[in-house]
């Protein structure tokens, strides 16, 4: 009988231990994905952040509002996350904005690494390009 309990209080432990655990904007992972647009007439920007456990959240910056969205699954999370580390950021200098502009960054510990596109005179790598529409595919 002791056995029994002892089996069971381990796994309420164990089932406990393993809830995902659920971020907020002030409270944000080592880990982030961030991408979104700006500029225009209004000169406002619409940030996104995706985590790796599929968590999504939208700040405008002219309303000032910051919300949590829906969130996607995991394992499509994850696959952002490896496509965007396969373009390496890191080593990328490309910071040509144009009156509307469009951005990726990779946010990992203290370090971020940011490209900014949107200038007609300097075309983005289609491979940028594609995962910004991937991602934006996830708002609709």
């Amino acid at each position: 009988m002791k056995l029994k309990q002892t089996m069971i209080i381990f796994l309420f432990i164990t089932l406990i231990s393993c809830k995902p655990q659920h971020f907020t904007l002030d409270n944000l992972p080592e880990k982030q994905l961030i991408f979104g647009k700006g500029g225009g007439i209004t000169g406002a920007t619409d940030t996104y952040i995706l985590l790796e456990n599929g968590q999504l959240f939208h700040m405008n910056s002219m309303t000032g509002k910051s919300v949590e969205l829906e969130s996607i699954p995991e394992n499509k999370s994850e696959a952002f996350f490896n496509q965007l580390k396969g373009l390496q950021l890191a080593e990328i200098d490309f910071n040509h904005p144009g009156n509307v502009y469009y951005f990726i960054e990779e946010v990992e510990l203290d370090d971020s690494s940011k490209i900014v596109w949107g200038s007609f005179e300097h075309g983005v790598n289609p491979l940028y390009k594609d995962l910004y529409d991937n991602l934006m595919n996830l708002l609709n």
